[in-house]
This record gives structure tokens, C-alpha cells and sequence, in this order.
């Protein structure tokens, strides 16, 4: 049954594919106006424009991890059963979800697009897909979020990325192994019957998956900024197995002017680069990890091949965890502490994507609130800090090179 609805939904894709291109991406996206001189030269070259003037962007991690206010690794780091884990997805409602109050937001904040988390590492799709029942309007919710905020950020002109863990999935049956890759699946005494990965091959079932759910992603939606990718760490290890370049070429036919973002880059193609707390090779931290020799290059491999890219640099405003969490540890970020950070990314030309993590019920946390707009009132007064154009590749922070450290620590434990 698996196999059968897998190969309908690819079936349904193509299908969208041809649809897609018959509809609006003839067109320059309402986010590009501005950029008419670019964009007739190349939608890319006007989405590049764009996203290197943007500066600063709202990145939002939230879903049914919320619910344990412990996270978003939660689900691996406890080794929550995964039967015990879909039953308490039941729980997530998110009735106080409102895309105006973040779209509200991160205009006040003087920010230009919002990244938004549509499906994280447990496999809990935030928007209507018939790719899987797995998902917001299927279960409780009963809602697109998905689509509440691109109606929303496309009223206000803001740009739009979707976050989707093409790396990760903890709960598809045919994602990888433990025994493959260590971060596949949480590491349970006995692994759980949903799980049916036995060859290679069966990988395939996943790929037509995660294609079908992306391909959802760019052409339900209308115009996106673009595709952001997650975790790299499983594409470095079995290259042939992901083919992420067959993902990336799908993405650019149908949306030509979508940027695309694996991290530092997973094959070395990607549009522009993203650093999670600092920016460089990954390969150090996969060193660090035990992966391969053969991972460490592909990381460098791929630094090497995007570091003269536009570049992002994404961070929590929170001091620990990405996802909701309650801890005496969790600190939100100051405004000075975010301005800093501001000013930290124009010595390196690269953007700055905060993160906020959001009430299990969709609420924008208080403080957050309180920080940004004050923010903004800054920005709006003293504009941004200039951008470095001596040192161009100058990709590190100050404030936040003892983080990453902290966050493997309060994983172990």
C-alpha cells in the first residue's frame, strides 16, 4: 500500500509540474517589485539581488515538538516511541496560530522574509499534503498553515522560504537506518515495525516522498522565496542515494526564480549559503562526530564551491534549543544582543535569519515581541550597520562561538 500511494502522489506531481508552469511563474513574484531590470536579465539574478539587500530575515520553528517544551530534537533526544509521539501530535492544535501577528512582526521589525519550518525531522507536515495524512489538516488542526502565511506575507510584500528536513525523517518507513547514519532514527532498544528500510533500493520510496511534498511546496503556494533544506549530514554520507541536484532542478523548472539553501551546501550548487551559528566547512563538526572521511570532504567540497556566494547566517534568538523550550538554561536574546548580531553579519555580507520558537498554541512569545520591535525602532532610526566590502569573507561571529558547544552538552545530557 506504501509503494501504491507513493507512486500515485509522483504521479500527481508531474501532473502539478505541467500545471505549474502553465500558471503564475510566468510572472515576476509580487516580493521582486524593484528588481524589473534583473528579472528581465534572469529571475535568478533579481532573486540574488533581492536577498543580498533583504539583511535580515524571521526564521520560525514550530510543531507538534512544541507540546514537550523540551526542543525539537525531543523526539530523538528522549527516544519517544514513535506510536507514542503520532499520538501526541494528536494534541497540537495550534489555535492561536495568527500569520498576521508574525508577518505583523517581522515588518516591524525591519525584516524583508520569513523562513518557516513546514515540516521538521519528526515527519509532521504543516500544510495540507496528499502525499501523506501525516500533517496539519489532517490531523487536529484542521489547517494550511502553510498557506494562511503565504497569503499573509504576500499582502504585506514579504518573501517567503519554506524550511523542509529532506535530510531527516523520523518517521517515513523507508528513511535510512541507524545503522547507516546515526542521527536516522532515534536510537530505540527495538526499532519499531513502521520501519521498513531493508535495502537500498527502498530508499527510492522515501525520494519519491520528499520530491512529491516539495513539489507540493512550489506549486500550492504561489510565488516562494525559495527552498530551505535540512540536515546535510545523511546527503554527505550516501550522495547517490539523495541525488539532491534532481530535487534542486525540479525546484528551478517550476519556480525559476526560487533560491535554493542546503546549509554550506550539500553538492556545491545551491543558490546561496546558510551558517547555523557560524559560517565554514561543517567538516570540522562531522570530524568531531566520528562521520567518514569521505563526509569531511564532501563538506569541504562544498564550502569550497559556495563560500564567494551570498551568504545567511541562521540563529536563535533563544540561547538553547531552535524549537519551543522551558528550561531555567533558556535566555531570549536582548535587542542589543540581536544588534550585535546584525552588525556581526555585515562584517561578513551576509544576511541574519533569527529564529524564534512560538507557544505550543501559535503564539508569538511575549518577550520576542518586546525585542524586535525594539529592533526595529533602531533600524528604522539608524538604519543598518554598513556591509563590509574589504573582507568579504569574514564569516564569524563573536557572540556566538561557545553556543554551538553549550548545545551539544544539553544534547548528551
Amino acid at each position: 500500500m506504501n509503494r501504491l500511494i507513493i507512486s500515485l502522489t509522483c504521479l500527481v506531481a508531474m501532473v502539478w509540474t505541467a500545471q505549474a508552469q502553465e500558471q503564475t511563474w510566468r510572472e515576476m513574484p509580487y516580493y521582486l517589485k524593484g528588481y524589473e531590470k534583473e528579472y528581465a536579465r534572469s529571475p535568478k539574478e533579481a532573486a540574488l539581488a533581492w536577498f543580498q539587500d533583504a539583511r535580515f530575515g524571521l526564521f520560525i520553528h514550530w510543531g507538534p515538538a512544541s507540546l514537550y517544551a523540551k526542543g525539537e530534537w525531543v523526539m530523538y533526544n528522549q527516544k519517544i516511541p514513535l506510536d507514542e509521539y503520532v499520538q501526541k501530535a494528536r494534541e497540537f492544535k495550534g489555535e492561536k496560530f495568527n500569520a498576521q501577528d508574525y508577518v505583523d512582526l517581522a515588518v516591524s521589525a525591519g525584516m524583508k522574509y520569513i523562513t518557516f519550518v513546514t515540516k521538521h525531522h519528526d515527519g509532521y507536515a504543516l500544510w495540507d499534503s496528499k502525499a501523506s495524512d501525516y500533517d496539519s489538516m489532517d490531523f487536529t488542526p484542521q489547517r494550511d498553515f502553510v498557506k494562511e502565511l503565504a497569503v499573509a506575507c504576500r499582502k504585506a510584500g514579504l518573501g517567503l522560504f519554506l524550511y523542509y528536513s529532506v535530510g531527516l525523517d523520523w518517521h517515513h518507513p523507508f528513511y535510512l537506518p541507524r545503522s547507516m547514519y546515526n542521527a536516522a532514527r532515534p536510537d530505540y532498544p527495538v526499532q519499531p515495525a513502521q520501519y521498513k528500510y531493508e535495502k537500498p533500493e527502498d530508499f527510492k520510496h522515501y525520494m519519491n516522498f520528499a520530491k512529491t511534498q516539495i513539489m507540493e511546496l512550489c506549486t500550492q503556494y504561489g510565488p516562494i522565496a525559495g527552498l530551505w533544506f535540512d540536515t546535510v549530514g545523511g546527503v554527505y554520507e550516501y550522495p547517490d542515494l539523495f541525488n539532491i541536484q534532481e530535487v534542486y532542478d525540479m525546484i528551478h523548472t517550476i519556480q525559476p526564480h526560487a533560491l535554493v539553501v542546503f546549509k554550506t551546501g550539500a553538492n556545491g550548487n545551491e543558490d546561496f549559503i546558510t551558517g547555523e551559528r557560524n559560517m565554514g566547512s561543517l567538516a570540522p563538526l562531522f570530524k568531531n562526530a566520528g562521520l567518514p572521511k569521505s563526509v569531511q570532504d564532501a563538506a569541504d567540497h562544498s564550502w569550497e564551491s559556495n563560500k564567494n556566494k551570498p551568504a545567511e547566517l541562521n540563529i536563535p534568538i533563544q540561547t538553547m534549543a531552535w524549537g519551543y523550550m522551558e528550561s531555567p538554561r533558556q535566555r531570549q536574546k536582548s535587542k542589543e544582543e540581536v544588534l550585535e548580531l546584525l552588525n556581526d553579519c555585515a562584517k561578513m555580507n551576509a544576511n541574519l535569519l533569527l529564529n524564534i520558537a512560538p507557544y505550543p498554541d501559535g503564539r508569538i512569545q511575549e518577550e520576542n515581541i518586546k525585542t524586535l520591535k525594539e529592533v526595529g525602532e533602531y533600524l528604522r532610526k539608524y538604519g543598518f550597520p554598513k556591509l563590509n566590502t574589504k573582507d568579504y569573507m569574514k564569516y564569524r561571529t563573536k557572540s556566538e562561538q561557545k553556543v554551538e558547544e553549550e548545545e551539544i552538552n544539553r544534547t548528551a545530557n
